[in-house]
């Protein structure tokens, strides 16, 4: 039996010709390319879509996201508890949904519809056993509905050969699992510390570690041999496997963790220890020199940090004095860089040999076709190579140096007000108290970042970051007033800190953070000013106008980066690309949680018009940027530019994280980065997950919204198919 599709968005680009890509960018860079060859490379890799590739990304996603909300509608319906319907109608209601999904996969059974078809109805199947205990009052236990649920959802994956529907089987279960300790009298973390007399509950500690240890053991083994025989096949994308991994690895690390914490006493498995130690040396051994996953190595290595933390602290954190904290802060900074250089060095090492996650013979084939189209010429091709894969991060390992240089900046924080207290420079705080030191560590910072060497720049980030807060932190001190001039204050204060140290420290990953933060301070001081001095309607215009702009600025450098990077400013362009929505989404979720938020730290309504202040400066800068760029001749997404803008507009007038997200996601495919499509994904469920919890409309009402969201998005997919060409024209890496 074929399998339903692979295993991933259709329509974007491959790997491999997202990573030429972003190494020609370089050319750009380099001025040995031209913005406008770039642009046709772009094309022919398929980074830049054609009408019938963006119809082969549209369709399937807008299918998927229609179907998620009308199986979320149906179990919003059913948590309803509607007494004036009969019980056999509530059942065909629940049951005609399945049944529809089910003579849908069985009518398109090879269409990526049906993909998306049947990984909703194995979700319905949850919604009609919840409604079965609900009905029937059963008795049974939470995790008693989830067993059944598996039994359902494994026949499925089996049939439909899909990550997804092996992903939410394996989900299910581990939510079984937790849900079947809930009921016992002691907590699974109690069960982990703990023995009991009987042996029983660490015997099934045992048993649940061993069975996802042999879970992902059979998954990684299926998953070399589809790579090695059948690299097209679904069993050969890794995403799975260090979902599994990561999930294993933390419980593994948190028991290790608490045995450290208890190393004393007798509540501790030290079998589990021995078990962490084994995993992470034939992970080591597995991935570093048989079947090499660099992102498999950083989930180890993050497990290592974070226990070798614990450990440092039993070890010296014992007297509480000035000395042993000092210690033990030195070391677990010098713990964290170390490990951070440890990933970089094998990073570099595994990229001398070819570009990580990668087959270098595609990429020898599409800079053959390249050069045969007359798009690169052999010197270039020879400077792509020169120019090596060493700086070129995966975003997993972003993402760890970057978190880990967080938690050593608010070490080198604590230490450097620990070195304060004892020289009694904190009893009466001035400006001089924590600028000054903080211009040192500025200074010191820059330095490292202009070093070539891994460890260095690493150890450069931390203290740049420190110095960053302890700035801001210094000239927060210094302001004495209300609540509300205070947070309209520190934010401008913020601004211009920031933008000096966004100019001064050399990297790109800070310059990322940077950019994120200024875009939130500013569109906070533009709110705080605006209703310090203005009127509401006339705040909500100004408040309005400013996001638009930022919007509009955003979208302006999205269409012309290639020139922009060709120019002196081609260093600035990365950061704000990814940091001017970034900062725009940290807004969204600040707005949804604006009630919880002021509860806690300020007045009672204190964001009360901003969500709809940014729904407004959304769409209106959506509009303003494709006015403008259809004015020009140059929009971004061809033909669907309009009618995107208008859709995403006015669902940012209704919600403003769901009109940014469905504009990001667009923008994800408009720059063919996945890694992007998988951040704007997890944007938009968190969003409407928090934006939910927050309406003040009944669960009947909320149903029927996204019941009303699912057909729109539904048909809006029909309209895709109708509207874009099928054809497919060129040749592409991207077929």
């Amino acid at each position: 039996m074929r399998e339903i599709a692979p295993d991933g968005i259709t329509g974007m680009p491959s790997r491999t010709a997202a990573y030429l890509c972003r190494q020609i960018a370089g050319l750009v860079k380099g001025g040995s390319l031209t913005p406008e060859t770039c642009l046709r490379i772009y094309a022919f890799c398929g980074i830049r879509p054609s009408d019938t590739q963006w119809r082969q990304f549209l369709i399937p996603v807008l299918c998927f996201l229609g179907l998620l909300s009308l199986v979320a509608g149906a179990v919003f319906f059913i948590a309803w508890n509607w007494v004036w319907l009969p019980k056999m109608a509530k059942f065909a209601l629940a049951e005609l949904l399945i049944v529809a999904l089910s003579v849908l996969v069985w009518w398109r059974w090879y269409s990526t519809l049906a993909r998306s078809a049947l990984l909703a109805a194995g979700l319905g199947f949850g919604a009609l056993f919840a409604l079965y205990g609900q009905i029937y009052q059963t008795g049974a236990d939470s995790w008693e509905l989830f067993r059944a649920w598996l039994g359902v959802l494994l026949p499925l994956a089996l049939i439909a050969r899909q990550n997804s529907l092996w992903f939410c089987s394996w989900l299910v279960a581990n939510l079984g699992f937790q849900l079947y300790y809930t009921t016992l009298p002691t907590s699974l973390l109690d069960l982990a510390v703990f023995d009991n007399v009987t042996r029983l509950p660490t015997a099934v500690l045992y048993s649940y570690l061993a069975l996802l240890a042999a879970c992902l053991v059979v998954r990684e083994a299926l998953a070399w041999r589809a790579i090695t025989h059948r690299p097209k096949s679904w069993l050969a994308s890794r995403w799975f496997s260090r979902v599994m991994a990561g999930f294993l690895l933390l419980l593994l690390t948190t028991i290790v963790t608490g045995n450290l914490s208890d190393w004393q006493g007798a509540n501790h498995v030290t079998s589990v220890t021995i078990g962490w130690m084994i995993t992470l040396l034939a992970g080591y051994y597995l991935y570093r020199y048989r079947y090499v996953d660099l992102c498999m190595l950083t989930l180890g290595v993050a497990s290592l940090t974070v226990v070798g933390c614990a450990l440092i602290m039993q070890l010296f954190l014992l007297a509480y004095d000035t000395g042993d904290l000092f210690l033990t802060g030195a070391l677990m900074i010098f713990w964290v860089l170390v490990n951070g250089s440890i990933l970089l060095n094998w990073q570099r090492k595994l990229a001398e040999k070819g570009p990580i996650d990668l087959v270098p013979a595609r990429l020898t084939l599409l800079t053959s076709t390249l050069r045969q189209q007359g798009l690169l010429s052999a010197s270039q091709i020879e400077e792509i190579k020169q120019r090596g894969h060493a700086s070129d991060l995966p975003w997993y390992l972003r993402l760890a140096l970057s978190v880990g240089g967080w938690i050593a900046a608010i070490i080198i924080l604590l230490l450097m007000a620990l070195v304060l207290y004892t020289a009694d420079l904190l009893d009466d705080p001035n400006s001089a108290t924590l600028i000054l030191p903080s211009l040192l560590l500025a200074v010191i910072a820059r330095g490292l970042l202009r070093n070539e060497r891994d460890d260095k720049h690493h150890l450069g980030l931390a203290w740049a970051i420190a110095a960053t807060c302890g700035l801001i932190f210094g000239v927060l001190l210094q302001i004495q007033s209300s609540d509300f001039s205070f947070m309209m204050s520190g934010s401008l204060c913020a601004l211009p800190i920031l933008a000096v140290m966004a100019v001064s420290m050399p990297d790109r990953t800070y310059r990322f953070m940077a950019i994120t933060a200024m875009t939130f301070f500013l569109v906070l001081a533009g709110y705080s000013l605006a209703r310090l001095t203005l009127s509401p309607t006339a705040g909500h215009f100004a408040v309005s106008i400013l996001v638009a702009a930022v919007i509009f600025l955003w979208l302006g450098i999205v269409s012309h980066q290639l020139r922009l990077q060709a120019g002196p400013y081609a260093e600035a362009v990365p950061p704000l690309l990814y940091g001017i929505p970034a900062g725009l989404m940290m807004l969204s979720f600040l707005v949804i949680n604006a009630a919880f938020m002021t509860d806690m730290f300020w007045s009672a309504a204190q964001f009360a018009t901003l969500q709809s202040a940014m729904g407004t400066g959304i769409a209106a800068g959506l509009m303003l940027s494709v006015l403008s760029q259809r004015r020009n001749g140059q929009p971004l997404f061809s033909i669907i530019t309009l009618p995107a803008a208008l859709i995403c507009g006015a669902a940012a007038l209704f919600a403003p994280g769901i009109g940014l997200g469905l504009w990001l996601i667009l923008m994800a495919r408009y720059q063919g980065s996945p890694g992007m499509l998988v951040v704007s994904g997890g944007f938009m469920v968190l969003y409407v997950i928090g934006w939910y919890a927050f309406l003040e409309v009944t669960l009947l009402q909320k149903s029927l919204l996204l019941l009303a969201g699912g057909l729109v998005l539904l048909g809006l997919a029909w309209g895709v198919k109708k509207v874009l060409p099928a054809q497919i024209g060129g040749a592409s890496e991207n077929a």
